[in-house]
């Protein structure tokens, strides 16, 4: 196949130009592939395009056959397999993961490095993922460990918050009021100190 030619006015188009620049390359029309054999028979060449009406597609001969120029995907359907939601026929197609029901087998769970003996003891624990992540290394039993469920801070900062909470009332008690503000326990005098201060002292 030669090419393409820009052809001049009046120009002569011999027999071999005729061949090599229409007829070799036009696209034939047929309305179906047995009529493309009817009317061609054996007269086809490599390169040739035909388009057939009854599929609306386009063909070229590859020296051997025709040959579809483009093919449909043969994708019939998207099914959603196990852990998945969604798919479809026809279209744009989505595909869900629900999580919910993934597993991951022991086999692939490459980061842990905990043992049997370490994980087993979190058997029937209630605490939350946050709670368990300050647990790492931690031997105690599952009971010991239900204590700090709904631990969500430093254990001790905790406990002086409740302390604080109990003796307030003492401690922001005003001088001269009925209440006792603070209690010293020691083995000398007293001294100094406000109206409702306490102090007691024992034998060493």
């Amino acid at each position: 196949m030669t090419g393409w030619k820009e052809w001049a006015i009046a120009e002569v188009v011999d027999a071999d130009e005729f061949q090599t620049y229409l007829q070799d390359q036009v696209v034939m029309v047929f309305a179906d592939a047995a009529a493309r054999s009817t009317a061609l028979s054996t007269s086809v060449a490599e390169g040739m395009v035909s388009y057939l009406e009854d599929s609306s597609a386009l063909f070229f001969y590859n020296g051997s056959a025709w040959v579809a120029a483009a093919s449909d995907g043969d994708i019939t359907a998207v099914t959603a397999g196990t852990a998945l939601t969604g798919g479809g026929t026809t279209g744009d197609v989505t595909l869900n993961v629900d999580l919910s029901a993934v597993t991951i087998p022991t086999s692939q769970i490459s980061d842990i490095t905990s043992t049997a003996a370490e994980l087993n003891i979190l058997d029937g624990v209630t605490a939350d993922a946050a709670e368990l992540n300050i647990l790492d290394g931690v031997t105690a039993t599952t009971a010991e460990l239900n204590y700090v469920d709904g631990v969500t801070s430093d254990i001790q900062t905790q406990l002086d918050v409740r302390v604080l909470e109990t003796n307030g009332a003492v401690t922001t008690a005003a001088t001269g009021s009925n209440v006792v503000r603070n209690i010293t326990l020691s083995t000398s005098a007293p001294s100094g100190g406000s109206d409702g201060d306490v102090w007691l002292v024992y034998e060493a």
